[in-house]
């Protein structure tokens, strides 16, 4: 613009520039073209214009005042500042809106009504229909002399033994049919598995959580300092290629729904049978444990209070003195309007145990007064430690500033008890069974009072810290690739293991320790009756004549000593191979190199 330009703008008295206006905003149909692109949603009905004023919409008033008519909008709810979508038509006037926040329940908040503990408690009934508790009778009756083994297979049978076999042996051959193997792969001298062999296979696995080496390869050192008898029950290769082969579900019937579909129904199965060997008594608790996890994983989970911090969280319910009766697998939050994550846990795993008159032990991560009520209603107790920030708590207890040795608890209309008291710290109590009793306790020679609430739920509290300890005194897992492998081994070598020598000790009455236990039952896995692995599905270790060539440890030792030059000159040749290895090897390396004798 020059400089006639610019003077003849500042003399004039711009009505020569109509868009210098300050009416309200119009866009053309072009424009809203291009707006009603973003949406893929809108039908071709409903054409978006985004007019805030449109000249043919169907208003009473059409000659009103801006404004005016905005304000109408916003008095009626009727506009959306974020979403307005507004017919083209003179006759449609479409008006749609945006949820704002979080939708509300429309169940109120029931109006409970808290006084003071008066001491009044339900007496709820256990076992009314005079159910079996405890160990099956059977089993008593059966197995009063059984093996760690018998007890072991009350757990994990045949059955599910056999699963493991079919999914491994299927997908091995999708393995073979479905990559370009490499000659030298191990696939290639693949050979179907079967139980037997499994359970040398596990076996072996417990075993070197008995005796831990930094690797697998090292069971199966010549070293002395490394001396085990690997390989006299299986060698190197079939157990690493079984380690890598083992599956639990078909690949080939996906739900994608599920996110624990390769898991299979080994967990389930395991359960069942735990289930049918022992039935809770008049308590029973439910906790979270970790399986340590340091892959890539959707839901894995970070729980700082854990040795483990980072792993796999399953949730145990577990009865005295460490049995567990049901896992389950976090994958994720699972929403639900009515209840949190830990009111829906505990709904889902004590839901058979229910309606018996017992005792849930939870921890606060789980426990809240709506909890309580639910419980309530199925004729079942409620202890655990509360969280003052629940929203029904009473202010009046949880508010309130304690000195030590101080307690203050009040009582709700259906007699569910909250108390707090002050020892160290202030801890915060729920229950349905108790009231505000102070009990006598000796602790390193003095006398000192607490809630009998508290020591009732410590008590009540141990079976499932007790089963972690005994799972994780030599504990056979090691670090993998896999999650789901990791999670069945855990299931089969760790909980099986710990319910079987609770059945073992209680009906045997033998009291041997776990790891006495795991070492029993290692000797009865690898020996009762098991036709070694090598003479059923591997070739033996032989010598046989093949066509001259060198040595292959005599090249090996060479180019260590004198150089790769060197040694293809002048390393030993020889006309014999081992058939199970298909390495050309001489006598004497033969025999040094393998386990056996001349």
């Amino acid at each position: 613009m020059n400089s006639q330009e610019i003077s003849d703008l500042i003399n004039s008295d711009f009505e020569e520039y109509p868009d210098d206006s300050d009416d309200d905003p119009t866009w053309e149909l072009s424009h809203n073209n291009n707006l009603t692109n973003e949406s893929d949603s809108e039908t071709d009905e409903i054409k978006t214009n985004r007019c805030l004023f449109p000249e043919t919409s169907n208003l009473s008033n059409h000659n009103a005042d801006p404004l005016a008519v905005y304000m109408d909008f916003e008095e009626d709810n009727v506009y959306d500042s974020d979403v307005s979508h507004i017919s083209d038509s003179v006759d449609d006037f479409i008006v749609t809106h945006k949820p704002r926040g979080r939708p509300k329940n429309p169940v109120s908040e029931p109006n409970r009504q808290w006084r003071v503990d008066d001491k009044v408690i339900n007496n709820f009934i256990f076992n009314p229909n005079n159910e079996i508790t405890g160990i099956n009778p059977d089993i008593f009756d059966t197995m009063i002399d059984g093996s760690p083994l018998d007890f072991y297979q009350l757990i994990v049978d045949d059955g599910i033994l056999g699963k493991i076999v079919i999914e491994t042996n299927r997908y091995a051959s999708q393995q073979i049919s479905g990559k370009n193997i490499s000659p030298h792969s191990r696939l290639n001298k693949w050979k179907d598995t079967n139980v037997i062999e499994l359970k040398q296979f596990f076996g072996l696995l417990m075993w070197t959580g008995l005796v831990q080496l930094p690797t697998y390869e090292l069971y199966w050192s010549n070293s002395k300092i490394y001396n085990t008898e690997f390989g006299t029950i299986m060698s190197r290769n079939r157990f690493e290629i079984l380690l890598q082969m083992i599956h639990f579900s078909d690949n080939n019937q996906i739900d994608k729904t599920n996110r624990l579909y390769k898991l299979g129904t080994i967990l389930d199965d395991i359960m069942i049978n735990s289930n049918m060997c022992m039935k809770p008594g008049e308590s029973f608790c439910i906790d979270e444990s970790l399986i340590k996890f340091m892959g890539r994983l959707s839901f894995k989970q970070y729980i700082k209070n854990k040795r483990n911090k980072f792993g796999i969280k399953l949730f145990k319910l577990c009865i005295h003195p460490c049995y567990t009766l049901a896992v389950k697998v976090y994958c994720g939050k699972e929403a639900n309007p009515d209840f949190n994550v830990g009111s829906k846990i505990v709904q889902e795993l004590s839901e058979p145990f229910l309606n018996c008159g017992r005792t849930l032990v939870v921890d606060n991560w789980y426990a809240s007064v709506e909890l309580a009520e639910l419980l309530n209603s199925k004729q079942t107790h409620l202890v655990g430690t509360l969280r003052t920030n629940r929203k029904s708590n009473p202010t009046e207890v949880t508010a309130k500033k304690l000195k030590k040795g101080e307690i203050s608890s009040m009582r709700i209309s259906s007699n569910i008890l909250v108390l707090k008291w002050r020892d160290k710290r202030e801890l915060c109590m729920i229950s349905s069974k108790h009231h505000s009793q102070m009990v006598k306790l000796s602790v390193r020679g003095k006398t000192i009072m607490k809630p009998k609430v508290v020591m009732d739920y410590n008590e009540g509290k141990s079976p499932i810290d007790l089963s972690d300890q005994m799972s994780a005194y030599s504990n056979p897992l090691r670090r993998c690739v896999k999650w789901y492998r990791k999670v069945v081994i855990d299931a089969l070598l760790n909980i099986a293991v710990v319910n079987a020598h609770v059945l073992f000790t209680q009906v045997t009455d033998n009291k041997i320790s776990i790891t006495e236990f795991r070492t029993m039952l290692v000797e009865n896995l690898i020996t009762k009756d098991f036709e070694p692995i090598e003479s059923i599905n591997q070739i033996k270790h032989k010598l046989v004549k093949t066509i001259k060539g060198r040595c292959n440890k005599c090249y090996k030792k060479m180019v260590k000593e004198k150089g790769r030059t060197y040694s293809q000159k002048y390393s030993k040749k020889t006309s014999t191979k081992c058939e199970a290895c298909d390495q050309k090897i001489c006598f004497e390396c033969f025999f040094e190199d393998h386990k056996v004798s001349k």
